[in-house]
């Protein structure tokens, strides 16, 4: 039987078609003469040629059964994270026993979308065939929240990896490309079934402090109160207990986290799904979320900063472990990583893919960085910011 195979490339050549070129030859020796049934291709700024023409390049010197991709402000390949300049990067996969389907869907369709049965019909594909999904979106036109929950309700435990185009920040239009197309808006996706497996890290880079506190007043995203008291106060509280140091992170780095699974007693790492607050109102003593909020809910405060990150990824990469049946299997990696992390936050380039390869790898490895990571956390997918979410695929 013929094994998966995957192989990885990156170029930092100044001429996109040179750029491809290179990557393709890389691409057509390792698959040695097997199909390339599906291709991951990521194109940063600074080419002259758009990515409708790279990859139209791309498409004719490997003939992928399937293509998705997006430009982006920086990519990611094997050891190195391009940001900021010209480079593309691939990951070039013949899965022999996998079945892959393509769907896209803009914003009007999506619109029409009441529940996560309306996405089902959609894509005409059972949720017992247990999917997997890679999208990619434009952040200015896809309500990527309602599309996750969509996913979320009609394909129960079925990961959604992938992030938000961000060509927007280095102030090219967001382009998406699926098979021979390209996309301005809307959101591009693949679903794999049958002999594929996704193993998923999604690390949020945060440290909790202070304690966990129980909502008991709370209205959609506005949080009123935490066991009793305002919000404000009781956040007020835990950063007066806080060193100098961490204080001044509190001033631009601080969030909450809210606890995925309420029948925890003992909460780490891990177990909240990180939010922004955005914004406080001494007044009233409250806290707008970036979350919707219920009575009941707990939330701890979180602080993020280089160290934190580090760390947070560090254990995931480390205690997750491979799981034995996964020794000596081939597989890929995608990365798709926050445009605020890179040297922006660890003041040193290749930070997280060369801690992955060192703790996980070798492994062919493409990426890019977002506006917008997807994951799962706790089994429910969500969208995540400053967030390095990591997917291993067998």
């Amino acid at each position: 039987m013929t094994q998966k195979i995957f192989s990885s490339a990156l170029c930092r050549k100044k001429d996109g078609a040179e750029a491809v070129q290179a990557i393709t030859s890389k691409v057509a020796l390792d698959l040695k003469g097997h199909s390339c049934d599906l291709a991951l291709f990521f194109v940063s700024l600074g080419y002259d040629q758009d990515l409708r023409h790279l990859s139209q390049l791309f498409r004719e010197r490997v003939s992928p059964k399937f293509l998705i991709g997006c430009n982006a402000s920086g990519v990611i390949g094997d050891t190195n994270e391009i940001e900021m300049g010209p480079a593309a990067s691939v990951l070039a996969m013949h899965l022999p026993n996998a079945e892959v389907s393509s769907f896209s869907i803009s914003e009007s369709q999506l619109n029409t979308f009441q529940s996560g049965s309306d996405l089902v019909e959609y894509l005409d594909l059972y949720p017992t065939e247990r999917p997997k999904f890679i999208l990619l979106g434009d952040p200015m036109s896809v309500n990527v929240n309602k599309l996750l929950d969509l996913f979320n309700q009609g394909y129960q435990d079925a990961p959604v990896i992938g992030g938000l185009a961000s060509g927007m920040v280095s102030g090219s239009a967001n382009r998406l490309v699926l098979n021979d197309e390209i996309y301005s808006n809307g959101a591009v996706g693949l679903a794999l079934t049958r002999d594929i497996e996704f193993e998923m890290i999604v690390s949020q880079g945060c440290r909790p402090i202070g304690e966990p506190f129980a909502i008991t007043k709370a209205e959609q995203n506005i949080l009123y109160e935490l066991r009793g008291k305002p919000a404000f106060h009781v956040l007020t509280a835990v950063l007066e207990k806080l060193s100098p140091e961490d204080q001044r992170l509190a001033q631009h780095s601080l969030f909450a986290g809210l606890v995925m699974d309420e029948l925890r007693t003992d909460f780490k790492r891990g177990d909240f799904l990180i939010r922004n607050i955005l914004g406080i109102d001494p007044t009233t003593g409250a806290l707008a979320v970036g979350a919707m909020l219920e009575t009941g809910q707990t939330v701890q405060f979180q602080l993020r900063d280089a160290s934190a990150s580090e760390e947070d990824l560090k254990s995931f990469l480390t205690t997750g472990g491979r799981k034995p049946e996964h020794e000596g299997r081939s597989a890929g990696g995608v990365l798709v990583s926050c445009c605020g992390r890179g040297k922006g936050l660890f003041g040193v380039a290749d930070h997280d893919v060369r801690m992955i390869q060192s703790l996980r790898g070798p492994v062919p490895l493409t990426g890019f960085f977002a506006n917008g990571e997807f994951g799962p956390v706790d089994r429910k997918n969500y969208i995540h910011g400053y967030t390095s979410s990591l997917t291993l695929i067998r």
